[in-house]
């Protein structure tokens, strides 16, 4: 099964968020990666530039394990990796909707990505979708939440 999170020392990865207020840049930085059996945890940087404002970083960890991938209690998505598969975080319900989606970014254009989608308190709210590439991990993200909607997406990695 392809790894549609890799969490490799050094990885960068740079995305475009745009929503109402403009667009930021967010830099996800790799710092530390520490495995113990099938479980992976690492340590990273978000750094954030908004025009106009101070850049601003601060650290996460990202945890991947047979459960799935996942950043604090957030699933980035869930195990087993298959069409169906669903998790919820309230108000957002989220489930595997293809494993073979294509997608272009500025960074290139990526297929057989996984695809989750979700929906914002059973679609009141709004919906939305992630793509994950293999081998390189999230590189679109749409959010069609009715109070903000954005999209991210990647425009470097390295």
């Amino acid at each position: 099964m392809p790894d549609y999170f890799p969490l490799v020392k050094g990885a960068v990865r740079e995305y475009a968020l745009t929503d109402s207020r403009g667009t930021a840049r967010h830099k996800i930085e790799v710092l530390e990666v520490a495995k113990q059996g099938a479980a992976t945890t690492a340590k990273c940087r978000r750094t954030v530039s908004i025009p106009g404002k101070p850049t601003a970083a601060s650290e996460f960890t990202v945890f991947q394990d047979p459960e799935g991938v996942r950043e604090g209690d957030f699933f980035e998505f869930k195990r087993p990796l298959r069409t169906g598969t669903e998790w919820i975080r309230p108000p957002r319900r989220y489930w595997i909707e293809a494993l073979d989606a294509a997608v272009e970014t500025p960074a290139g254009k990526f297929k057989d990505c996984l695809r989750v989608a979700y929906l914002i308190a059973e679609g009141d709210g709004g919906s939305g979708e992630r793509l994950y590439a293999p081998g390189v991990g999230l590189v679109k993200a749409m959010d069609n939440d009715e109070a903000e909607p954005s999209a991210y997406e990647l425009v470097s990695l390295r």
